[in-house]
């Protein structure tokens, strides 16, 4: 059964407009290892404003930016949920790992609704790329390769150049094609098979 659609509601789309926003508190550096527990998974099948960035303005009708309330990162969550959880069946307790408030989150923002998602987690000059995914009905119009350069653009403007993931094995093309290098033998997480993939920018 196809998941439901994540959508903005009503006070987000006005906020999205409007510009209206609740911050989100400073962000924290994550104090977790990288590149040993976090996954980067992926919506299957898939093929704002950052931080010294201009907002990437794309001929397709999407923005990709980095969240900047407390409602668009509900929304955020919601749509990893409908993904991971629904979706593949990942544990709530695994997609949920306590690193939110410490991250980055990107979005790709459609017509005032959020259809995509990832996150940045920084602990010096390495970056934890995961939880990306798009929404079910905005797949394959590149929003997850926006994504993946806008987290390049990111991890620049902060002063760090190598990110790391763990990725879905059916996605591993995806990110090769985005400069990833695969290291290390394929593994089970979350009940789905993984590689450790990275990048150095």
């Amino acid at each position: 059964m196809e998941p439901r659609r994540t959508e903005v509601s009503t006070a987000q789309r006005a906020r999205l407009r409007t510009g209206t926003r609740e911050e989100l508190p400073g962000e924290a550096l994550s104090p977790h290892l990288l590149g040993s527990e976090d996954n980067a998974y992926l919506s299957r099948p898939s093929c704002g404003k950052l931080s010294g960035v201009q907002t990437q303005t794309v001929a397709r009708p999407f923005e990709i930016r980095a969240i900047h309330t407390r409602e668009e990162l509900e929304a955020a969550l919601a749509l990893r949920h409908e993904v991971f959880c629904v979706e593949q069946g990942v544990p709530q307790t695994e997609e949920r790992d306590g690193r939110d408030y410490d991250a980055v989150h990107l979005i790709a923002v459609d017509r005032d609704r959020l259809v995509g998602t990832c996150r940045l987690v920084f602990v010096g000059a390495t970056v934890q790329f995961s939880r990306l995914c798009v929404a079910v009905d905005a797949r394959r119009r590149g929003i997850a390769t926006a994504l993946l350069a806008a987290a390049d653009a990111e991890t620049r403007a902060r002063g760090a150049n190598r990110l790391v993931l763990h990725a879905q094995t059916y996605a591993r093309s995806l990110y090769e094609s985005a400069g990833y290098l695969a290291r290390g033998r394929e593994f089970t997480e979350a009940g789905i098979r993984h590689v450790a993939m990275e990048k150095v920018l």
